[in-house]
């Protein structure tokens, strides 16, 4: 996998949108100041890939969104080579802070450029394992084998054995070894207890049970099958004699029955008698009740309508009175009609007045406005006069603000002038910081090589410490003359040596970044002036002009516009003071009065007409009323006569016709009562002789007997008894001998399953066994730092040009030193340099493990380069240097600029209150 193309926004550091281009790089770095997210853009990579990342894992993702954003987004073009060629892809990723506002997509660059969806609709987890497929690598095998931290690896080198297959086997996940152990042996144990179980359970639950006891309890069964077929047919026998028997009591019920029902009716004659006479006596009185009601309502209809006619009488003299004192009202206000003409006139003389003074107002003068020298009032004056006075107001306001910018201008011009003083002196201080790190630089190279040469020295008199006169030299095989052997420095001399290169080199790098910043910043200033120059050059033209518009304005308007406008407004307030102190107020009194006076005369023939109105109603009502009353009389003394004449002929008073009445309904009550009566007498009659018949015939001669039917239901009875517990003794024979055989099968089949129970157990005991103490574990580890050391040397004798190789001593690491002999070295005395070689070779020798039949096409490198002196910095850009040949894209992460400035290509990270920003310098 190599990546080409990367975007993000809202993602740690990176809030802005940001885009990284890594197509054609081979050795960059990743190089910024501490925080600025530089190991964020591989945590972005790795969350597009598989939606997680090496530092948070797949939960508690949120802490990747900016501070202040809603969401973040990433988006990854990547490629991948197949037996097809290079195919590029791009997997995208959005997450917001709900989970509906997540989204992934994954798509492959087709031939003509268009991006085709590979997972349309899918989620997060179904693209994760697409991305897994066509990567190759999970997860956690892609970061351990493409995001390289130095530091684990140097760890790795100088450790111990035991340390080492630590450290080891958690780079290698080799920690899932130590689970299976723990699962065999929980499976062991599980089944031991289920096996125990079973055991327990056949020796307990199934002790009894065999194939015996099935068969005795199948011929217990067989036995009682025999006997509840003799109760049966006994029982069929008896059910039939019950069948005639209960047809007999039957009909001897039935005829005992109708003989009570038919005593029963006889016994209601007398009361059946009593009603059909009273039934006859309302019948005869029925036709004097109308009478005597109608009577009744006309005496109350006549009490009524008399009321209402005392009633109407006083209503008619009220509104007779109304009528009179309404007469006299509107005569009152007719009298003050004729002060209408004269209120009016003065209305409108009043009317002229208030146009003078709302003229005064609109003009801006009051009744009070005097002068001693007024003048008529002409409104074109006035409006000519106020015109030249608002102009002259608005000029001197001009006048001042004129006055105001020519300060603030001045100020500026000052300001400028000190602006300039102080770009002066920063080009000045640019010029010295120039030649100050110009002998900086000369100064560190020579220091540089001035150590070079004494370390030199240095390891040749550590060579000649092992020189013996007269023996042969190790190297060119001539004798020793130890009379010529040079003298060489110290080890203090050295060290001294190298700390003036590094104080040499500090100056050097802080000159360079004083030089940075001067730079910038007289940029930014020279931009600034140019600008501020040009600004102010049109300030002052532009208030040249101003100045000289206003004076000419102030030119143009002769004498005083104000004062001839308050002689105008004084005539006019003459004019309007001659009317009275307030004309507006005199005629709205005036229209008030008459309206007032309209509005009484009004007011008044309404109430007489209402009034009138009133009482000629009342009269009418009174008319109305009386007659109603009259007719009601006549109405009242015809029905008190027919009533009396009614009850004369029947011989009754009305009070003996109201007892002896009844209503209809029961009328009819009694009357359909005395019919279904006799009806119901015959028929029973009937019926009781029918039944006696029936019954001497189903008895054929012979007497009933009351006991019969009760023995053969008691014989019956026992007999159902004896069934029933025949038969549930049956059923429970039956479920004793299915259990029993239930429990026969189970008991074989726990039996056949303690067999296989124990097979399993032994197999998960075994394998338990083979895996604790770490024993295979210890194996893999061997046979993964067997191949690990085979890879690593190889690739540290292609890094370091041939020198060394890694190898094992004993049991600590060492390295080869083919350049001297193939002398072996212990790892723990190596330089800086040389160990940063070594952990790098373990590092990618892993890499490449981890990967398996994958090609990876980028390396990711995080760590390790801050602690390095120069001369291993020196080394570790060579290495590198070296690594790029191999066809792998190589990315440094650090925040040394002397290491990133050795390499080809950069990635400057910055950071600001914005956000962090990246862009590619190429060296």
């Amino acid at each position: 996998m190599r990546p080409l193309h990367l975007t993000l926004s809202g993602f740690t550091a990176f809030r802005q949108h940001t885009e990284v281009d890594f197509d054609g790089l081979d050795l960059f770095a990743v190089v910024g100041p501490t925080g600025s997210g530089k190991s964020s853009l591989l945590d972005a990579m790795t969350f597009a890939l598989y939606g997680q990342t090496a530092r948070l894992g797949a939960t508690g993702l949120d802490a990747l969104i900016s501070q202040g954003e809603q969401a973040l987004s990433v988006a990854l073009v990547f490629e991948l080579q197949t037996e097809q060629g290079p195919q590029v892809y791009r997997v995208a990723r959005t997450k917001g802070r709900r989970t509906a506002e997540n989204e992934t997509r994954l798509e492959q660059r087709q031939p003509d450029g268009r991006w085709k969806d590979l997972a349309p609709g899918a989620g997060q987890r179904v693209v994760s394992a697409r991305v897994q497929e066509l990567v190759g690598l999970d997860f956690r095998t892609f970061a351990r084998s493409v995001l390289l931290p130095q530091g684990e690896f140097a760890r790795l080198l100088h450790g111990t054995g035991k340390e080492r297959q630590e450290l080891l086997g958690e780079l290698m996940g080799l920690d899932n070894v130590r689970a299976m152990h723990r699962y065999a042996g929980d499976q062991a144990k599980a089944l031991g207890f289920e096996l125990s179980s079973l055991h327990a359970l056949l020796e307990n639950e199934y002790a009894g049970v065999s194939a015996a006891q099935v068969k005795e309890l199948r011929g217990a069964r067989a036995a009682l099958a025999e006997q509840l077929d003799t109760w049966q047919d006994e029982r069929e026998e008896v059910a039939a004699g019950m069948v005639r028997w209960q047809d007999v009591a039957g009909l001897w019920q039935s005829r005992e029955e109708a003989r009570r029902r038919l005593a029963v009716q006889q016994g209601r004659q007398a009361e059946i008698e009593r009603g059909a006479e009273r039934a006859a006596q309302a019948r005869r009185v029925a036709g004097i009740l109308p009478l005597i009601d109608r009577e009744g309502r006309a005496r109350i209809a006549l009490g009524r309508e008399e009321s209402e006619l005392r009633s109407a009488q006083a209503q008619a003299e009220q509104a007779q009175q109304a009528a009179e004192q309404a007469g006299a009202a509107q005569a009152q206000a007719q009298a003050t009609e004729a002060q209408i003409p004269d209120l009016e006139a003065r209305a409108e003389t009043l009317r002229d007045a208030e146009a003078l003074a709302a003229r005064l107002k609109r003009a801006g003068g009051t009744p009070d406005s005097r002068h001693a020298q007024p003048l008529p009032w002409d409104e074109d004056a006035h409006a000519a006069a106020k015109a030249d006075a608002d102009r002259l107001e608005k000029l001197r306001l001009e006048r001042v603000q004129l006055s105001s910018r020519r300060a603030a201008h001045q100020a500026n011009q000052e300001r400028f002038a000190a602006d300039r003083e102080r770009q002066a002196l920063r080009q000045a201080q640019q010029t010295r910081i120039l030649a100050e790190g110009k002998a900086a630089g000369e100064r560190a190279k020579d220091a540089e090589s001035e150590l070079r040469a004494a370390e030199s020295r240095a390891g040749l008199a550590a060579f000649a410490q092992d020189l013996r006169g007269g023996e042969p030299c190790p190297l060119c095989g001539q004798p020793v003359d130890a009379s010529h052997l040079p003298a060489h420095p110290s080890t203090a001399e050295v060290e001294q040596l190298r700390q003036a290169l590094s104080a040499a080199t500090a100056l050097r790098d802080d000159l360079r970044a004083q030089y940075k910043e001067t730079t910038a910043e007289l940029g930014v200033l020279d931009k600034d002036l140019a600008r501020r120059e040009a600004e102010l050059r049109d300030t002052q033209a532009q208030l040249d002009q101003d100045e000289a518009d206003n004076r000419a304005a102030l030119e143009r308007i002769a004498g005083d516009p104000a004062e001839q406008v308050a002689r105008l407004l004084a005539g006019l307030a003459e004019q309007v003071r001659s009317f009275g102190p307030n004309p507006a107020a005199e005629r709205q009194k005036a229209q008030a009065r008459i309206g007032e006076i309209r509005r009484n005369l009004t007011a008044a023939a309404q109430a007489l007409a209402e009034a009138s109105s009133a009482a000629a109603a009342a009269q009418a009502t009174l008319s109305s009323v009386r007659t109603n009353a009259e007719s009601r009389r006549r109405e009242a003394d015809e029905a008190a006569q027919e009533l009396h004449a009614a009850l004369e002929q029947s011989g009754l008073s009305a009070e003996a016709a109201k007892a002896a009445a009844l209503p209809e309904s029961d009328i009819l009550a009694l009357e359909q009562a005395a019919q279904s009566w006799r009806a119901g007498l015959d028929s029973l009659s009937a019926q009781e002789a029918a039944l006696g018949e029936q019954l001497t015939a189903a008895l054929g001669g012979a007497e009933y007997d009351p006991e019969a039917l009760p023995g053969l239901q008691a014989r019956l009875h026992t007999l159902d008894a004896q069934i029933g517990a025949g038969r549930s003794e049956a059923g429970r024979l039956e479920a004793e001998e299915k259990s029993a055989a239930e429990r026969l099968a189970r008991k074989t089949e726990i039996e056949a399953q303690t067999g296989g129970l124990s097979e399993r157990m032994d197999t998960w005991k075994t394998l338990a066994n083979s895996l604790k103490a770490n024993e295979f574990q210890q194996f893999l580890l061997a046979e993964v730092e067997a191949n690990l050391l085979t890879g690593a040397g190889h690739i540290l004798f292609e890094i370091s040009d041939g020198r060394y190789r890694l190898t094992l001593d004993g049991s600590d690491y060492a390295v080869q030193d083919l350049w001297n002999a193939g002398e072996t070295r212990g790892v723990k005395t190596l330089s800086g340099g040389e160990t940063f070689l070594a952990s790098l070779s373990l590092a990618i020798a892993l890499s490449d493990y981890l990967a398996g039949n994958r090609i990876l096409g980028a390396l990711f490198l995080d760590e390790g380069f801050g602690t390095l002196d120069p001369q291993a910095m020196e080394a570790v850009a060579g290495a590198l240097e070296n690594l790029r040949t191999q066809g792998r894209m190589v990315g440094v992460v650090t925040h040394v600029e002397s290491l990133s400035e050795r390499l080809p290509s950069q990635l400057l990270v910055s950071k600001s209150i914005a956000g962090s920003t990246v862009m590619r310098l190429e060296s």
